[in-house]
């Protein structure tokens, strides 16, 4: 038999469609979470004690599961509860050992150290809260705009299913409601559930009330047979005017800010430097401190603290609007 040599063309044809095919990324359509290694550690040392505590005082931990169930920490609220306990077990031998060291007293030592184990169980314990409420406010600042992309979508007649896909890979436009999305995704691809289902446990697991809200009548207008596309512009519309209420209330709220900062901070200094200066040409001094002792703290530790204070309060405002 005569063989048949194979032409070049169709080999480099081979190869190259076989590099675009390598090339071609792979879209991710669910996530794994990988388990926590410090928690693994945390509970080889907690986990009797925390067991025990869970049975004998259920109620003292029950704010704290709660809050575990709507942020992204990854592990059991069991493993938390013991990682709690072994952080402020640490805290309190590293603290108690170094100012027993430091002050050569050991009764100070270990008081420092019971203190320091409060507070590390304090952080630690409420921490949850926190972060819950800081992906609440980004949640809301996201919100508007990501229901307007939702909307103009859903108007070409894309399935649900597939916006909630769009938005996972807006990650750059939403990260934070991208992640709320990713949540529908997994609850489909890895626990079979159908959408309406996902939607109901991403909106049981979510900080946001305004974005439950919006899942909630999701599901609704599904169930129901509603017009999906109409809720979507109907929605955008509100939560568009409610964000541009909100902004304007913060500009306002900015000039009130600025009137004060130039009353306390800007003609009070001056005012009070003035005294001074009259008061020590004239002789004398202030509770028995002298001007100089005065002039000297309110310049260069309470003014700038005072500045530094308005700037935390400025930022925290902002973040809430």
């Amino acid at each position: 038999m005569s063989n048949h040599p194979v032409e070049k063309k169709s080999i480099k044809k081979f190869v190259k469609q076989y590099k675009v095919v390598k090339k071609r990324p792979v879209e991710e359509e669910f996530t794994l979470y990988k388990s926590n290694q410090f928690a693994k550690i945390s509970n080889k040392f907690t986990e009797p004690i925390t067991a025990l505590l869970l049975n004998k005082f259920p109620d003292l931990f029950k704010p704290l599961q709660k809050s575990l169930k709507l942020v992204r920490f990854n592990m059991l609220s069991k493993s938390y509860i013991g990682l709690v306990l072994f952080l402020s077990a640490i805290s309190f031998v590293i603290f108690t050992v170094l100012f027993s060291v430091i002050l050569k007293n050991i009764i100070t030592g270990v008081a420092i150290g019971l203190v320091f184990m409060i507070f590390t169980f304090i952080v630690v314990y409420f921490y949850p809260q926190s972060d819950i409420s800081t992906r609440n406010k980004r949640i809301k600042n996201e919100l508007p705009f990501a229901i307007i992309h939702m909307a103009a979508v859903a108007g070409s007649g894309t399935p649900p299913l597939n916006i909630f896909a769009l938005l996972v890979k807006s990650e750059s436009e939403y990260p934070e409601l991208s992640k709320e999305f990713k949540k529908i995704l997994n609850y489909i691809n890895i626990f079979g559930y159908n959408l309406t289902t996902a939607l109901k446990a991403t909106a049981d697991a979510t900080p946001s009330s305004d974005f439950r809200e919006l899942l909630n009548g999701i599901v609704s207008a599904i169930e129901t047979g509603g017009n999906l596309r109409e809720y979507l512009d109907n929605k955008a519309k509100d939560s568009l005017s409610t964000y541009r209420l909100e902004r304007q209330k913060y500009v306002e709220a900015i000039a009130t800010y600025s009137d004060i900062y130039v009353a306390i901070l800007v003609a009070a200094p001056l005012l009070f430097l003035t005294t001074l200066t009259i008061i020590n040409v004239i002789g004398g001094a202030i509770a028995g401190v002298s001007v100089e002792t005065i002039a000297t703290v309110g310049t260069f530790i309470a003014i700038p603290a005072m500045n530094l204070g308005f700037i935390l309060f400025l930022n925290i405002t902002q973040s809430e609007a």
